[in-house]
């Protein structure tokens, strides 16, 4: 059975009436106390200036202010205002001097503004009437007081009037507004909220909008009624539906979770079976290299250059075994020994290394570096190997014909950037430990806490890296060399190395204008600190 209701119309205006006339109550209130109030601190303000103007005129004995002529005419004059009710001097006791149209004579607050030496007033018990108190200073100190009493019917008056006109005015706009908003709420909102609801009930099984719960006027009810219905039957089909969807994705997700690791692994354990087998198959012939070299070296000592060439045959010796084991720690990383480098002597060591080979011979190397650089704390050998594995890319990426420019430099952290950040064809690719394929920008991550950073960057004038290979560069056997040239685990283990060192690496390359790896690691912070007080 349906509930009876009152129409939508009639609560409204219900609700429009009562709103009106609270808001009359509230305004009326608010406005007739700020008009009292206005109109008592105007009549107190008044009563002050005219009782300071009746004791500026009293004579220096106030004893004899009843005979004083000036003070007479004054008070005679004032009591022909229609506002005044009365005029009572005393002296510094108490006693009535003088008392003009007030019978009351001392009261305890004339006697209070004696003692206070402070104006004051008050308002008589029925609020018809204002008393006004200032006492009468001399030389020798409080001389007496005086009381100035005003009417205040004429105020009370004009309040009662402004009342009036107000509830007439009131009245007015009442009438009014209830007659428009009743003409309004026929024409625009019952009428189309009728014609919203024999749609709704032709659209139940079609669109969709939001469950409304409606309580109140019987067209509302009746249009929530039919509008939750068609809503009801939506929600059924659409959560069905989110569930084929969330499933949907969580099984791609997974698919995606699984194959990457299915990768990572199959990449990881390819490099340990080639760690293995390499140092395997090269570790016992790599060994009497050495060994037979250190011999021929012991027994050349009278032949400088002959010993050098040796010294040279057994450093590069070393240094296939490193690569060797650091196939073996790519897999298993171990740990290496890390010591306070100078990054600039170190680039140094690194270009006399392959200019005595060649390796640079067609390549023009431009080398700048800044002084007073801080040291870094790395494997001095992992980080040679690093270096030469960014010059070996750079020179084969120029094709052995170009120019080289590597930069070592100190940055604090906020201050870190990136070449051409603003160009639009910059692209830009960053490797981070346990992070094999996401792109990130400086200033570092918040969990990195350095305020020093050293810069090693090495620029080249090549064709640059395609922005689609940018995001593989430094994942494990991924090469864009000619089978045979390359085996794609340079840039890979620079990047474990970098890592390592708490450090990170980032390619940067626009088309056409070479590629620039930058390589940022940690300062040492003893040595940072050091050199900030010999520079203070």
């Amino acid at each position: 059975m349906k509930q009876n209701r009152f129409s939508l119309t009639s609560a409204i205006l219900s609700s429009l009436a009562a709103l009106l006339v609270l808001t009359w109550l509230l305004l009326s209130f608010i406005s007739f106390t700020t008009a009292e109030n206005d109109l008592l601190a105007q009549k107190n303000e008044e009563g002050r200036l005219l009782l300071a103007s009746i004791i500026h005129v009293f004579p220096e004995q106030i004893e004899s202010v009843a005979h004083d002529s000036r003070v007479s005419h004054l008070i005679a004059l004032l009591a022909r205002e229609p506002s005044f009710a009365g005029l009572v001097i005393v002296d510094a006791k108490g006693t009535p001097l003088v008392s003009v149209g007030d019978a009351t004579g001392t009261d305890a607050k004339i006697l209070h503004v004696i003692n206070s030496r402070k104006e004051d007033h008050a308002f008589s018990v029925d609020g018809t009437t204002l008393h006004r108190y200032a006492p009468v200073l001399a030389k020798a100190g409080i001389a007496g007081a005086a009381r100035l009493s005003l009417d205040l019917g004429s105020e009370r008056a004009r309040l009662k009037k402004s009342r009036h006109l107000f509830l007439a005015y009131f009245l007015l706009d009442f009438l009014l507004l209830l007659g428009l908003g009743y003409f309004l709420l026929n024409r625009l909102v019952v009428a189309p909220f009728r014609n919203l609801l024999h749609a709704t009930e032709r659209v139940t099984a079609g669109d969709y909008l939001s469950l409304v719960h409606v309580p109140g006027c019987r067209e509302i009810a009746e249009m929530a009624e039919a509008f939750n219905l068609m809503v009801l039957a939506l929600q059924a089909k659409r959560h069905e539906l989110d569930e084929h969807v969330q499933s949907l994705e969580r099984t791609n997700r997974e698919l995606q979770e699984a194959r990457e690791e299915s990768l990572r692994s199959e990449k990881m354990a390819s490099v340990g079976l080639l760690a293995a087998g390499m140092a395997h198959e090269v570790g016992t012939p790599l060994s009497a290299i050495i060994g037979f070299a250190g011999m021929m070296r012991d027994d050349l000592t009278d032949d400088p250059e002959k010993a050098d060439s040796l010294r040279r045959i057994e450093n590069a010796a070393y240094r296939i075994d490193r690569i060797v084991r650091s196939l073996l720690d790519y897999a298993r990383p171990s740990q290496s020994e890390r010591l306070p480098t100078n990054p600039a002597d170190m680039v140094h060591e690194v270009l006399d290394l392959l200019n005595a080979q060649g390796a640079l011979k067609n390549v023009s190397v431009t080398f700048q570096r800044e002084e007073n650089l801080p040291a870094v704390i790395v494997d001095r050998h992992e980080l040679q190997q690093v270096l030469i594995n960014l010059l070996l890319n750079a020179r084969d990426a120029m094709q052995e014909e170009g120019s080289v420019t590597i930069r070592v430099s100190s940055a604090e952290e906020q201050k870190l950037t990136l070449r051409q950040r603003n160009a639009a064809s910059l692209s830009i690719m960053g490797r981070r430990r346990d992070d094999f394929n996401s792109a990130f920008h400086s200033p570092l991550p918040a969990a990195t806490v350095m305020k020093y950073w050293v810069v090693i960057s090495v620029s080249d004038t090549g064709s640059g890296i395609p922005a689609e290979h940018l995001g593989k560069i430094f994942d494990p056997f991924f090469t864009t060399k000619e089978p045979g040239q390359g085996t794609g685990l340079g840039l890979s283990l620079s990047a474990r190395i970098v890592d390592s060192f708490g450090g990170r690496i980032i390619a940067e390359s626009s088309p056409g204008t070479g590629a620039t790896f930058t390589i940022l690691l940690p300062a040492d912070e003893e040595h940072t600190a050091s050199t900030e007080e010999a520079n203070g």
